[in-house]
C-alpha cells in the first residue's frame, strides 16, 4: 500500500504526506504507475460524466483538460516543456541541462505546451461517445506506462538527481506486472485501445534513442516529455477513423 501512496504523491496533485519515504523505496513505487494512471482516468471520466449533464461536449472536453491539469499539477507538462526549451536552445549537452534546470519556460516550451494542450482538447471534443470515456480511462494509463520503459532500460543522463533513483532499477518482475496490466487493460477497450498502447511503447523507446545519443540518457524532465507525446499518440490513436 505504501508503494502505491508514493507512486500516488509522486505523480498526481492529490494532497497525501507520505511520510519518511526513502530513496530505494521509489522503484517500487513503479509497480503502480500505470495503475495511478487509471485513477486519473476514472477521475476524468466521472467529471465528464457529470460535466455533459449540464454542458455541450466541446464544453465538457475543454472543462475536462481543466480537471486533468488540477489532478496531475502540471507536473508533467512543465518537464515537457523544459526538455523543448532544452532541444531548442541548447546546443552541447551541457547547454541542454543548463536550460533544463532554469524554472522559467521559454517562449518555444510554452507554444509547445499550448499546442499539446490544444491537440487533447481536439481530440476529445471530436471523438464520438463510445470511443469518450474509453479514451479518458486509458491514455493517462499509457502515459504513466511509456515512463517506466524508460526507467527499465535508460541510464540516466546527470550526475545527480531524484529520476537517477529510479533509472536501471526497476526489475524484471515489476516490469512484467506493468505490461500485464498495461496492456490487458488495452486490450480490454478493443482495437483503439491496442493501437494507443503500441504508439505509446514505440514513442516510449523512440524517445528513449534520442535521448541516448543527444544526451547520453533521460533525466527527469525527458519523463515528463516521454509521458505528453505518449499521450498524445495514444489519444490520435482513438481519433483514428
Amino acid at each position: 500500500m505504501k508503494s502505491f501512496l508514493i507512486a500516488l504523491q509522486f505523480l498526481t496533485a492529490i494532497p497525501l504526506k507520505i511520510k519518511n519515504i526513502k530513496q530505494k523505496e521509489l522503484p517500487g513505487s513503479v509497480t503502480y504507475y500505470p495503475l495511478v494512471g487509471l485513477v486519473i482516468g476514472v477521475l476524468l471520466a466521472f467529471a465528464y460524466y457529470i460535466f455533459n449533464k449540464f454542458f455541450p461536449a466541446y464544453i465538457s472536453s475543454l472543462l475536462i483538460t481543466g480537471v486533468y491539469l488540477i489532478i496531475t499539477g502540471a507536473l508533467h507538462l512543465d518537464g515537457f516543456a523544459d526538455t523543448v526549451d532544452g532541444l531548442y536552445g541548447g546546443r552541447t549537452k551541457e547547454d541542454v541541462f543548463r536550460i533544463m534546470a532554469d524554472s522559467s519556460t521559454g517562449a518555444k516550451g510554452a507554444v509547445w505546451v499550448a499546442f499539446i494542450l490544444t491537440l487533447k482538447s481536439l481530440i476529445l471534443i471530436t471523438l464520438p461517445c463510445d470511443k469518450i470515456y474509453p479514451a479518458l480511462l486509458l491514455f493517462p494509463v499509457l502515459g504513466r506506462y511509456s515512463m517506466t520503459i524508460l526507467m527499465k532500460y535508460s541510464e540516466y543522463a546527470k550526475e545527480f538527481g531524484l529520476g537517477k533513483a529510479y533509472c536501471r532499477k526497476i526489475t524484471g518482475a515489476q516490469f512484467i506486472i506493468i505490461n500485464l496490466f498495461t496492456l490487458l487493460l488495452s486490450v480490454f477497450f478493443g482495437f483503439s485501445g491496442l493501437t494507443a498502447f503500441g504508439a505509446a511503447l514505440v514513442a516510449a523507446f523512440f524517445i528513449k534513442k534520442y535521448f541516448e545519443k543527444k544526451l547520453g540518457g533521460v533525466t527527469g524532465d525527458v519523463f515528463g516529455f516521454t509521458v505528453e507525446i505518449a499521450e498524445a499518440l495514444a489519444l490520435l490513436m482513438f481519433a483514428l477513423k
